[in-house]
């Protein structure tokens, strides 16, 4: 009996993993459009199969419970590469490119009311550089620059008026900490 279950497991295995006589080539495509809740279109794009599977490939559209475009970009085999557009849930967007997955150059976001939020680059999917971060109403918050994703090095806060420095939190950062603050040297 025990056999007999085993070689049961192995033989629907078999047929699950595409040995019922249907093949399907490398390089063949197809459309892969996904629902969500009350029949609203969700997703809207392409699949290719390559290496054994199916992958997102090409251009894409997704899309909340409401139907509002949530994101937009292309993906080359399963990872989103070129320019995409995001909307947060909070209604600020984001634009900016991917490359294998990971963003990469530069990127910015915007509050709902289209005032700028925070820009600079990104280098393997990581802050990287100077990034400036403003807050709903156009003043500047902070500027800072980045190394692998963490704030490195000078980091300026500003103020609620923008223009005068919270002396509390600028100074120099290691890996995001504060190491250096800027009023350190006055005392």
């Amino acid at each position: 009996m025990r056999w007999s279950a085993t070689l049961l497991v192995v033989l629907a295995g078999a047929g699950l993993s595409g040995c019922s006589g249907a093949s399907v080539e490398d390089g063949t495509e197809r459309p892969l459009t996904q629902y969500g809740k009350n029949n609203v279109l969700t997703a809207n794009g392409a699949e290719r199969f390559e290496d054994g599977a199916w992958h997102k490939h090409g251009q894409f559209t997704f899309r909340n419970e409401r139907g509002e475009i949530v994101s937009e970009g292309s993906y080359k085999m399963g990872l989103e590469t070129g320019p995409w557009t995001q909307v947060y849930e909070d209604g600020a967007r984001g634009e900016g490119s991917f490359l294998a997955g990971q963003r990469s150059g530069p990127w910015a976001t915007y509050f709902p009311n289209g005032v700028p939020q925070d820009s600079g680059a990104y280098k393997e999917g990581r802050r990287t550089g100077e990034w400036t971060s403003r807050r709903k109403d156009g003043t500047l918050l902070r500027k800072a620059m980045f190394v692998d994703g963490k704030e490195h090095g000078p980091v300026t806060y500003f103020s609620s008026d923008g223009q005068s420095v919270d002396r509390q939190r600028t100074g120099i950062y290691r890996d995001g900490e504060l190491q250096v603050p800027s009023g350190a040297a006055s005392r």
